[in-house]
């Protein structure tokens, strides 16, 4: 039986592979595990990645948190709508760099009626090393 969760990782690998808009950026990262509210994806850090100092942009780890905790958001089982952004953001706790090997995974932690509140961390795969937390509100009410 095919679930939600393994509709909504082909739909990210199908969109991403074929996208011209900025989410084309996303192109390397992979999914893992998708189901029930929860994605796991992982990519290594390429040149596209980086900012002028040769670390993983941070502009990009917030494109990462915006995208990935959205298709973990319409893995749940309640939830039928992408939503719509009301608040997002980012704490940065360390860099990497090309090279590095990173995952991101992004938890549906509370929906309601209207609003769903999301958390994402992105860490170095090898050294599990945490590089940034982000929290994710959406309307869902649409």
């Amino acid at each position: 039986m095919c679930t939600k969760g393994a509709t909504v990782a082909e739909l990210f690998t199908k969109v991403i592979a074929t996208t011209k808009c900025f989410d084309q950026n996303l192109r390397k990262v992979k999914v893992v595990r998708c189901d029930n509210g929860r994605m796991l994806t992982e990519f290594q850090v390429g040149p596209e990645h980086l900012n002028q100092r040769g670390t993983l942009h941070g502009g990009f780890i917030a494109h990462l948190v915006d995208a990935i905790s959205t298709y973990a958001l319409t893995s749940n089982e309640k939830v039928d709508t992408r939503g719509v952004s009301i608040d997002l953001s980012v704490s940065y706790m360390s860099a990497a760099k090309e090279g590095d090997n990173i995952e991101v995974e992004a938890v549906t932690k509370k929906t309601g009626k209207k609003i769903a509140f999301l958390e994402v961390e992105v860490r170095n795969k090898d050294s599990r090393q945490v590089l940034a937390i982000g929290r994710h509100t959406k309307y869902i009410g649409v």
